[in-house]
């Protein structure tokens, strides 16, 4: 019979691990978040019916009850010598906690046993999902439907170890019928030196020889160790994690409760999954309003980083869940996703968000394009996609932590179907939110001069500038502006510079002396006849040079806006010169019959003379943003208009 103990197998190859594992690092910011959620989601996958059951519970234990601690205890010497030499601050610190832990009286392990399940199939070989658990690294032997899919989140419990150590037991049924009592431990440590070679990072308890698991009950296996039910393992399918070394922080009970809730309220709610933690709460659709109502829940839940307000939240989303009297539910068949359903609540106060569940897990309230919803009332709705297709593309679109979709993860022949069906998706809640959550058109507010200030959330960062019209679906796009220089009847000198934006002016032959030469804050629409003054486009040039004398001449601008600021006498104004320079800016009150000039007392840059913007370094294509302070409040439309030197 092989040998039984720890082994961390010899590294012939010349590589080194060091303490800081990759997978890890995915889970190590917020640890109890993650344990919260990625064990349950590994019972959810392996349920063999309703409800998958979770107890977990704390225990002490003598170190000496470890299996073969005299060889782990070794191990951890070792690795402390080797942080010592890589002078790994980190490193040191926690193996010499380590140590410290297995010299004390009692060492907490922290077990987390599951029911109902079919257990972790074996044998411990390639392609099976016990092989997947244990000795795979981004490997995952689940269903395309299943809530897990890269083998990563098996690696959380070891965040809340202070062994780094882990031990499976688990209970399961062969295709003859047989059942089958699994055992193996499993340390994710760092490479050191046994004296003569190195040896890995991650080692095995279990049958020495291969690092197999132990696969009979053995008095080696100690008794804390055995999954059975008076000696019986037959019909106990299920698996437990013992987890070495628990790290018991305050409130622990209170933060995995609260990330369970949060994270799994969908499969909760419809009697999926409960939950049991011991001397602490119970878990199941019969106590989870409660639950969502405690307020020290609450409280662990808002200490989270970005978790502020979210545990009440989930309770709006229980109530869209639940369907009753004021919730809509809607359906579609999308050519993609197959059918999708979306269940929408409208009341005051709610945040405006969509909570995207599969398989009754939360995967994100942030779906591409459903982000703002100034529009409708105060709402929250529920989306599910209930297919097996639309479940499996959208899964190929997680990342790791199962907290967002990014198609550039599927195949490439799939990636653009991907990105059509987030669009689509994001196009579906719209139209049912406008049916159900629009908000009653009074007024409307044309603000035209807050574009440049407040990113479009479609806007891809592709470079192209894309406005969006508030009062309608037209998409105005800026082209080349094409500045050409010409005399207006009404400016007597050669070189002032024109509005160029009409289709008309693109033809030489159909050229009219008109346009002012400014931008106004309000971005109209159509260029100024000659001696108007009220309108301009966004794009235009000065105009005040020779009329100011001095050896200022027009420069075109465009772009323009002029945001309002708290204080009426102040504006944030902005444009884009098109030309290199010393400029001065004027301001002008753009009234029906004539433009006005205004007084600017202070301002952000330049210097103010004669009521004007003064000594003000312009450079093409470079955007310009200045705030200035007029003389008195003003409400109303500012036209700008800009000379440079």
């Amino acid at each position: 019979m092989s040998k039984i103990g720890f082994e961390f197998p010899i590294d012939a190859s010349g590589q080194w691990e060091g303490f800081n594992d990759s997978g890890m690092e995915h889970f190590t910011g917020n640890p109890f978040q993650h344990v919260g959620r990625e064990v349950p989601q590994n019972t959810l996958d392996a349920k063999a019916g309703n409800p998958a059951r979770i107890r977990i519970s704390l225990t002490k234990i003598p170190p000496s009850e470890i299996p073969d601690i005299s060889s782990f205890s070794k191990t951890v010497d070792r690795c402390l010598d080797a942080a010592t030499s890589e002078k790994n601050e980190k490193a040191i610190k926690f193996f010499e906690s380590a140590r410290g832990l297995l010299k004390k009286k009692e060492l907490l392990v922290l077990q987390i046993a599951d029911s109902n399940t079919t257990g972790v199939k074996g044998p411990c070989e390639n392609g099976r999902p016990f092989f997947a658990l244990l000795k795979a690294t981004g490997q995952s032997q689940k269903s395309d439907t299943s809530t897990g899919s890269y083998g990563i989140g098996k690696l959380a419990p070891f965040t809340v170890s202070g062994l780094r150590t882990v031990f499976v037991s688990t209970v399961w049924k062969d295709d003859q019928d047989t059942w089958h009592h699994y055992v193996q431990g499993k340390s994710v440590l760092m490479s050191h030196y046994d004296g003569k070679k190195v040896r890995r990072g991650t080692g095995f308890w279990g049958a020495t020889n291969g690092c197999m698991p132990i696969t009979s009950l053995t008095d080696e296996v100690p008794g804390w160790l055995q999954r059975t039910h008076d000696g019986e393992i037959s019909g106990y399918a299920g698996t437990t994690l013992s987890i070495l070394g628990f790290d018991a922080v305050k409130d622990w009970q209170d933060v995995l409760t609260a990330n369970i809730v949060m994270n799994f309220f969908g499969a909760i709610k419809r009697g999926e999954l409960e939950v049991s933690i011991d001397g602490s709460h119970e878990i199941n659709s019969a106590t989870l309003e409660e639950l969502l109502a405690n307020p020290a829940l609450a409280k662990v839940a808002d200490e989270q980083e970005g978790e502020t307000g979210h545990f009440k939240t989930i309770q709006s989303y229980l109530v869209a869940l639940d369907g009753g009297e004021g919730v809509a539910i809607e359906n579609t068949q999308n050519l993609n996703l197959g059918d999708c359903e979306i269940r929408i609540f409208v009341g005051d106060g709610l945040p405006k968000r969509v909570a995207f569940l599969r398989n009754g897990m939360l995967i994100t309230e942030d779906l591409p394009g459903l982000k703002r919803f100034g529009e409708f009332k105060d709402f929250v709705a529920v989306l599910e996609c209930t297919s097996t297709k639309g479940q499996a593309l959208m899964r190929g679109m997680e990342p790791p932590r199962h907290d967002a979709f990014e198609p550039e993860r599927l195949p490439p022949d799939k990636r653009a179907i991907g990105k059509a069906a987030l669009k689509d998706l994001a196009a579906f809640v719209r139209d049912k939110l406008r049916r159900h959550a629009q908000d009653e058109v009074k007024d409307i507010t044309n603000l035209d001069e807050m574009a440049d200030f407040f990113a479009d959330e479609d806007d891809e960062g592709d470079g192209k500038k894309q406005e969006e019209n508030p009062v309608g679906k037209i998409v105005i796009r800026a082209r080349q502006v094409k500045v050409k220089i010409r005399a207006p009847s009404y400016v007597p000198i050669p070189n002032a510079y024109a509005d160029d934006l009409e289709d008309g002016l693109d033809n030489p032959d159909d050229e009219q002396p008109d346009g002012d030469n400014s931008g106004s804050g309000e971005g109209g629409t159509g260029i100024p006849k000659p001696n108007d003054t009220s309108g301009g486009d966004s794009t235009g040039s000065g105009g005040m040079g020779n009329s100011q004398g001095g050896s200022y001449t027009a420069t075109p601008i465009r772009d323009v806006r002029a945001v309002p600021l708290s204080d009426k006498s102040k504006r944030r104004i902005a444009f884009t010169p098109l030309r290199n320079g010393m400029g001065r800016v004027q301001l002008q009150d753009s009234g029906a019959d004539t433009d006005r000039p205004l007084k600017v007392v202070a301002s952000s840059m330049g210097k103010i003379a004669n009521g004007l913007v003064d000594s003000l370094p312009m450079t093409a294509g470079e955007r310009i943003i200045l705030e200035v302070e007029l003389d008195r409040e003003f409400v109303g439309t500012i036209k700008v208009i800009a000379d440079a030197v």
